[in-house]
């Protein structure tokens, strides 16, 4: 696995503007994408922007970035990132 580049996200939420880092990984036959805040692992999403693994164990918070408008925002973001 390497580590290609890693980019900051911000996404608007109820309580203002979140930020998020989606780190994207190239695993040799499949470049993905981490994303986490603070620290936190959240997802994994392929770069056609499947969701490949959700962390359900996270922070109430956190998970609020599981909603579909945010996952858009993502999926957008990685798109111009490839």
């Amino acid at each position: 696995m390497e580590n290609l580049k890693t980019e900051s996200i911000k996404i608007r939420v109820n309580d203002g503007t979140e930020e998020y880092v989606a780190e994207e990984k190239d695993h040799g036959d499949l470049v993905v994408y981490d994303i986490s805040r603070g620290g936190h692992y959240l997802l994994t999403m392929a770069r056609d922007g499947s969701i490949l693994f959700m962390n359900f164990d996270a922070d109430e918070k956190d998970k609020e970035i599981f909603k579909l408008s945010h996952l858009n925002t993502f999926i957008e973001r990685i798109k111009t990132l490839s």
